[in-house]
Parts: structure tokens; C-alpha cells; sequence
């Protein structure tokens, strides 16, 4: 008879308990292991921080420099003039269009959706085709990441072409 009792209380009401308990069990595992992935990281954080605070500043504005936080159409159309006046072309005309929309054949991940912004620079200017090319080698090798999306000119019979540069640029959020 006791035998019979005790197993019914422990289906009453221990077994609900011993569930009770083997559920918070699991969860507390949860738990420590979040909490083992969040000093992971708070150590990975913290040696990049060491590192990146290691970089000479001259490196770190490079990399501001590629890749800023924000976008300045005066200062990139002071480097783009900086640049054309090296081999002697006046630009005409700067024109700046942000935020501009995406093809619709252009894929966007969700996780690279927003990290980074685009503006689109257009610049006329007039100049014979060798200062044309080298304007371009200079623009390849800036530091800014600059995709040249359409260029046009127009000839002339002295030899100069009116050039229409059309270039996307890039800034994060």
C-alpha cells in the first residue's frame, strides 16, 4: 500500500517538479554558455581595440580616408580639382547626387543592406586625351573608392575633348 502511495505522490506532484527543475536546468546551461560567448567576445573587442590602437595616425586616416563615416562633397571635390589641376584641367562643373536609387537588377543582401551609403559625382571638364588618362591613373589610385559608372566626351578640332565623368562613391552609416 505505501509502495502504491508513494508512487502516486511522486506522479502528483514530484514529477511535475523534477520537470520543473530539469527545464531550469537546461536553461541555466543556456545561459552560462551565452555568457561564455559574451566574454569571448568582450576579449575579441578588447584585443582589437589594442590593435587598431597600436596603427600609427597617419593609417588610421588612410582608412578614414577609404572608407569614411560620412560623406564630404566639398572636400571630394576639392581633392577630385586637386587632382585635375596636377596635369593642368580646370574642372567645369561638380555635381553631387546622394542617396542615389539602386538598379533593379542590383542584388542587395539583407545583412549588407545598410552598412554603407553611395553618392554619385559627375564632373565636366575639358582636356587633350593624355591629361584625360592620367587624370583617370590618379583617380584609380586614390585612396577613395570611386567606380567610374559612365564617361563621354565631345571632339573639337584643336585637339581638346569636352569630358563628362560620371563616378559612384562610398561612405558608412
Amino acid at each position: 500500500m505505501l509502495l502504491i502511495l508513494s508512487v502516486g505522490l511522486f506522479y502528483a506532484f514530484t514529477n511535475d517538479q523534477y520537470q520543473d527543475v530539469k527545464q531550469l536546468y537546461a536553461l541555466a546551461s543556456e545561459y552560462k554558455s551565452v555568457l561564455r560567448n559574451i566574454s569571448e567576445i568582450v576579449e575579441f573587442r578588447d584585443r582589437l581595440r589594442v590593435t587598431y590602437e597600436a596603427l600609427p595616425k597617419e593609417e588610421i586616416e588612410r582608412i578614414n580616408k577609404v572608407l569614411p563615416d560620412n560623406i564630404d562633397t566639398v572636400r571630394l571635390a576639392l581633392d577630385l580639382d586637386s587632382m585635375a589641376s596636377r596635369y593642368g584641367i580646370s574642372i567645369k562643373s561638380i555635381k553631387t547626387e546622394t542617396g542615389a536609387t539602386r538598379g533593379a537588377n542590383t542584388v542587395v543582401l539583407p545583412e549588407d543592406g545598410e552598412v554603407y551609403e553611395s553618392a554619385t559625382i559627375t564632373l565636366s571638364f575639358v582636356s587633350n586625351y593624355e591629361n584625360f588618362k592620367r587624370l583617370m591613373a590618379d583617380i584609380e589610385k586614390n585612396l577613395r573608392i570611386m567606380n567610374i559608372k559612365s564617361i563621354s566626351f565631345q571632339t573639337s578640332d584643336n585637339g581638346l575633348y569636352n569630358y563628362e565623368i560620371s563616378a559612384e562613391t562610398y561612405w558608412l552609416k
